[in-house]
């Protein structure tokens, strides 16, 4: 069995997991970038960004193979952008 799919849930659940307690525990404020942030902020915006696109790709090129935990995957790194968005205001929908 191939371990990639796998591995992509995997890390989509750590991501989630990881924004769920940044959202509720106040970590060290470092400057990263010219901006002021936590430090758990750094490893759950680049996942945020990345895995994402990683699960989009697998899906659109493992078009003849069903695969369930991609699309899983999926939905665990939408979940957590919307958990994102809610937490720093960001108001992409502003009508």
């Amino acid at each position: 069995m191939n371990l990639k799919p796998i591995l992509y849930l995997i890390l989509s659940a750590v991501i989630l997991i990881m924004t769920l307690v940044g959202i509720f525990q106040n970590f060290e404020i470092i400057h990263f970038i010219g901006f002021e942030t936590e430090v758990i902020w750094i490893p759950i915006w680049i996942g945020i960004v990345i895995l994402p696109l990683l699960n989009l790709y697998e899906i659109t090129v493992n078009t003849d193979d069903y695969n369930k935990h991609y699309w899983l995957a999926l939905l665990l790194n939408v979940i957590s952008i919307f958990f994102v968005l809610r937490n720093f205001n960001i108001e992409l929908l502003n009508l």
